[in-house]
């Protein structure tokens, strides 16, 4: 990077090479992710990219501090040992040599089906006991304690006098542990204790994430430009800055016209009452709420009827109008029965939202913050967090991922037209990274906004996926391949009570219903034109990504 320059982060980002840039746009976070940039980096044989293949290694080290599995894999290549630095190579050794997959984990994996937390964190109490050394049961206590969110246990199962080189990791976990929970200042401050072993920026990054959480954004500034001018290839970085600077991360502004809001439910009536009592704390002005009972035989109705009085208290008269099905006729079906009534068609926008989410006051405000600053998407989302536990996200901003060397369309397979979405937020817990604003190729249907004329020009909700939530998904994709690519609002987080990942228990039969449904999905999508889209979506993070490059850029050579 030339510091001379005026322009020093245009000129390295403009420097890198396309491929690598594809997987730079995505972001810079998740283990998976990163070890891909690494590998590519390394396989590329150039000099210049071998800084960002060791951050992208100390990174993902740093963000999976415990995980021996890794720690193993890395040393075991020359290639990679020569590139990383002493404190780095120390700290991985040790959790190697401590790290120890046991012979027999048959009753840990069936616990870990059930998902019933309480007797896992029992189990490996009693385990730690029989094998205090063993790295990889502290391991399992500090991702299923984060998950329960629970800091005080999983503090506690840290609680031991370890070797020199594992203290730089044991510090980590404590700071991490303490900023997923919230202990802003003390996490800041353990942050930087950790030198760089996890990359040169990862103490002033981690801790202006911190800070950031704490009400200091002006200290934030500061660490997160320090850390940005030291990793200019850290997209994640760039972008998180980049809405500091600019105030994107505490704007809002009403939408822009008067918007619909559509529910259904079918039988959730405990959960629709919390969202309805959310939704009307909110700010609605210009809003109509159109809910639709979709065959329930629970207390939806005497919930509804209760909220009615209410409604037409604060937002007047014929502002809350309930429709009420005979049967269930599914989720994309209700979807499209909702868009198609007449008076929500009088409406410019429509928001859909789901019967089991917590909304903030101000939710529609940041929406419409994303729609005065992105008016050409397609559709507007958010990220949707665990209702329990905010530090796991469920939905963020996601990208299409398409291999444009497969073969032609093959039903026989089980991927028959395979292409994907990014995961990069399920990778690790949430630190503040995804609180950014931006393009992307799809957001959660369970907050999502619509033009109402770009809704009912990109047609109905897919029946054929029906009960999952592919459909939501589905009618992006429709939407990518016409150049109305989505925008995702990360600083507006809905928390979700329907758990997922790896704090979910599914049925087999939705498992079977979900694989049933992606691969429905899979054939009514042309593969060509999906490698047209992400191509497309690629040249659009690549303007926004530079527009935000020259805001941020300006602050950096000052």
């Amino acid at each position: 990077m030339n510091h001379a320059s005026t322009n020093p982060l245009t000129d390295f980002w403009l420097a890198l090479p396309e491929e690598l840039k594809v997987k730079l746009r995505l972001g810079f976070t998740g283990k998976k992710h990163l070890l891909d940039i690494a590998g590519w980096c390394l396989r590329s044989g150039d000099a210049f990219l071998a800084p960002i293949a060791t951050d992208a290694i100390q990174t993902a080290f740093g963000e999976n501090p415990l995980d021996g599995e890794m720690a193993n894999e890395l040393l075991a290549h020359d290639t990679i040992r020569a590139i990383l630095p002493e404190s780095t190579l120390s700290a991985l050794t040790a959790v190697a040599e401590n790290w120890h997959r046991p012979d027999n984990t048959g009753y840990f994996e069936r616990l870990l089906v059930q998902r019933d937390f309480s007797k896992l964190k029992h189990f490996i109490v009693q385990t730690i006991e029989k094998e205090p050394k063993n790295l990889f049961w502290r391991e399992q206590a500090v991702a299923f304690g984060l998950i329960d969110n629970d800091p005080e246990w999983t503090s506690s199962m840290m609680d031991f006098e370890p070797a020199a080189a594992l203290k730089p990791v044991l510090i980590n976990v404590e700071a991490r542990i303490g900023a997923l929970h919230h202990c802003c200042f003390d996490a800041a401050r353990l942050s930087q204790e950790v030198g760089t072993v996890f990359g040169p920026a990862y103490p002033a990054l981690r801790a202006g994430l911190c800070m950031l959480d704490g009400g200091d954004p002006a200290s934030a500034n500061l660490l997160l430009l320090e850390g940005l001018s030291q990793t200019p290839w850290n997209t994640s970085l760039l972008l998180r800055v980049h809405d500091l600077l600019s105030g994107w991360d505490t704007d809002q502004s009403p939408v822009p016209g008067s918007t619909a809001i559509l529910l259904y439910s079918w039988n959730k009536a405990i959960e629709l009452d919390a969202t309805l009592r959310s939704l009307i704390e909110s700010d609605l002005n210009g809003t109509t709420i159109f809910v639709l009972n979709n065959g329930s035989t629970d207390k939806t109705a005497e919930i509804l009827e209760s909220w009615q009085a209410r409604f037409d208290s604060t937002l007047g008269a014929d502002r809350f109008k309930v429709t009420t099905l005979p049967v269930n006729i599914g989720a994309p079906a209700a979807r499209n029965w909702l868009m198609h009534l007449d008076d929500v068609q009088q409406h410019e926008f429509i928001c859909y939202l789901d019967d089991d989410v917590i909304l903030p006051n101000d939710w529609l405000l940041r929406l419409g913050s994303a729609v005065r600053t992105y008016p050409d998407a397609g559709v507007w989302g958010c990220k949707v967090v665990d209702h329990a536990n905010s530090a796991l996200i469920q939905s963020a901003d996601s990208h299409l991922l398409v291999d444009d060397d497969v073969p032609p369309m093959d039903i026989s397979r089980t991927a028959p037209n395979p292409f994907s979405l990014t995961t990069l937020h399920i990778q690790s817990l949430d630190s503040g990274l995804f609180n950014i604003l931006r393009p992307c190729a799809s957001v959660t249907g369970c907050c999502h906004l619509f033009r109402t004329t770009t809704l009912m020009e990109s047609g109905d909700f897919a029946l054929q996926l029906s009960p999952t939530q592919y459909d939501d998904m589905e009618h992006d994709l429709r939407l990518c391949e016409s150049g109305h690519f989505a925008v995702y609002q990360g600083h507006l987080a809905i928390r979700h009570k329907k758990r997922t990942g790896a704090a979910s228990r599914v049925s087999m039969q939705e498992e079977g219903n979900a694989l049933g449904n992606k691969y429905k999905m899979q054939t009514m999508h042309d593969h060509d034109a999906m490698v047209e889209a992400m191509a497309a979506e690629q040249v659009l993070l690549d303007k926004d990504i530079l527009q935000k490059i020259q805001i941020v850029e300006r602050v950096l050579v000052g």
